[in-house]
């Protein structure tokens, strides 16, 4: 649920709201963050509240508490983040005062910025200062360290006649969007195949005539190009921190892989891994 606990000036950004499941089959997506890793460690440092708002930035803005609030920023980083002229400690639970703004300004590292934010009016019990522990930044570290986006065969892998969708390195295109990111590179030989529409998830990565789309957590639920891979879901979070223009490869995986990639990221959530 989402209640106004802050405004948004300037800048570019859209509400994150909990995923939205068991709608699929009437053509509703699951929606939510971008970048779920970012949006679970806040959500469950806030001992997953029934109320909150959130948004993910992607350009800076100025954001003023309505009331006072209780807020975390997670993802892509900038040089400088203050509130009053005090610098704010990024995947840290802080106070922001009634009236006070947050500024944002310098050099960004990653795209997509998490705020998250309870009034702390609340019933929710949540301590000051509460962060992410060092396994999670970890984990961060050694999975972004790279520009490698792995990924498992999709049902229409077999047009692929060679191997150049794994050894071309793809750019992301600036006319990616919310629903998929699109990809620049050199056209692919490919089999020729007609099909209906089908299925997709999140990180479907869908072979259109003008290059590859990976399709993100505003999808549509089916699609009509060939599905020829489909990207893990650590690194779905991976790639909605690629910036336009970023430079990436995709790098094959077995099913069995992607199964234990998905364990491991998802055991970072059922653990008392917060400090």
């Amino acid at each position: 649920m989402q209640t106004k606990i802050f405004s948004v000036k300037g800048g570019l950004s859209f509400p994150v709201y909990e995923r939205l499941y068991g709608f699929q089959d009437k053509g509703i997506s699951l929606g939510g963050a971008q970048d779920q890793l970012s949006f679970r460690v806040a959500y469950q440092l806030f001992n997953q509240p029934l109320d909150f708002q959130a948004i993910e930035m992607i350009y800076p803005a100025k954001i003023t508490a309505e009331e006072d609030m209780l807020f975390i920023l997670c993802g892509a980083t900038y040089e400088n983040t203050s509130m009053g002229g005090k610098q704010v400690v990024y995947n840290q639970i802080q106070f922001l005062k009634k009236g006070d703004t947050l500024e944002f300004s310098g050099i960004k590292t990653g795209f997509r910025t998490l705020m998250f934010a309870i009034a702390q009016t609340s019933n929710q019990i949540v301590d000051i200062g509460k962060k992410r522990s060092k396994e999670i930044e970890q984990f961060i570290d050694s999975n972004y360290k790279n520009n490698y986006i792995r990924v498992i065969k999709g049902p229409e892998f077999g047009i692929l006649e060679d191997n150049g969708f794994f050894e071309q390195v793809w750019t992301i295109s600036p006319n990616s969007s919310q629903m998929g990111i699109s990809l620049d590179g050199n056209a692919l030989s490919i089999k020729k195949v007609e099909m209906i529409s089908q299925p997709v998830v999140d990180g479907t990565i869908q072979l259109s005539p003008g290059g590859p789309i990976v399709l993100m957590r505003h999808r549509q639920t089916v699609g009509g190009y060939p599905r020829v891979a489909t990207v893990v879901e650590p690194d779905i979070n991976k790639l909605a921190q690629f910036v336009p223009k970023a430079h990436l490869r995709f790098k094959l995986v077995s099913f069995d892989e992607a199964i234990e990639l998905n364990s491991k990221f998802n055991t970072l959530f059922t653990k008392n891994l917060f400090s």
